[in-house]
């Protein structure tokens, strides 16, 4: 399983984009699409059969909005086979009310298919190759993190918030863990860089990315933080 790094940016760091991963397999799965995202999807692949499904971790903007372009585009370019949209099922509703409030009727219009495929905490999802999991962040909104397997490795995906105990065991042993760090220090919603570093060390992660950092602190302590865990646009790897 591959992986690119579309964005690596918290909601409002223009230069990084949105945090979102693409992984690919015999499948292409997009984690999270937030509104900065569909430039860099584009730039990357424009067929509009070339996604097969995205994963959505909670309904901020910065985790969805982007979502209405790429339908768009997709619908305009003539996709009729079907997408799958990996969701809690209040993140759908609200990315399907997103979609008919940028472009009203297009859903309708829409000559393929979405499938939702529920995630819920605990749940455990067979879908094409992959087999995903799933566990509860902290984070001001519900969100869930996700472990991405196929029978090469393992890559898991923080979405938003502090790790819990359930999101540690989920993470446990992946080859390559994104996890958000916000800042140096303790945050009410979102993990800080020392906890995250820790916790991975502890799980046994093969690879700890992090992204999402405060674009304050990511310029101002970049030299704190080691380069080899700190990706930029465009990064990719393989598990």
């Amino acid at each position: 399983m591959d992986y690119l790094l579309l964005g690596v940016g918290e909601a409002f760091d223009a230069p990084l984009g949105n945090t979102s991963a693409l992984l690919t397999a015999e499948s292409r799965l997009l984690l999270d699409c937030g509104y900065a995202v569909p430039g860099a999807l584009w730039a990357h692949d424009g067929d509009p059969d070339f996604l097969d499904g995205i994963y959505l971790s909670h309904a901020h903007g910065d985790h969805y909005f982007g979502v209405p372009p790429v339908i768009g585009r997709m619908s305009e370019s003539g996709r009729v086979r079907e997408l799958a949209v990996i969701a809690q099922k209040s993140v759908f509703d609200k990315m399907r009310d997103a979609v008919e409030l940028a472009y009203p009727g297009i859903l309708a219009k829409c000559r393929f298919p979405l499938r939702w495929i529920p995630a819920a905490p605990h749940a455990k999802v067979e879908w094409r190759e992959f087999r995903l999991a799933f566990a509860p962040t902290t984070h001001s909104v519900s969100n869930l993190a996700i472990r991405v397997e196929t029978a090469g490795g393992a890559f898991a995906y923080s979405g938003d918030g502090m790790f819990t105990r359930d999101s540690r065991c989920l993470f446990s042993g992946a080859d390559v863990l994104l996890h958000e760090a916000y800042t140096f220090e303790p945050h009410p919603n979102h993990a800080d860089i020392p906890g995250v570093i820790a916790m991975a060390a502890e799980a046994k992660i093969g690879r700890l990315l992090l992204t999402h950092l405060n674009r304050d602190t990511r310029v101002r302590d970049r030299d704190r933080i080691d380069p080899a865990i700190l990706p930029e646009p465009m990064h990719s790897g393989s598990v």
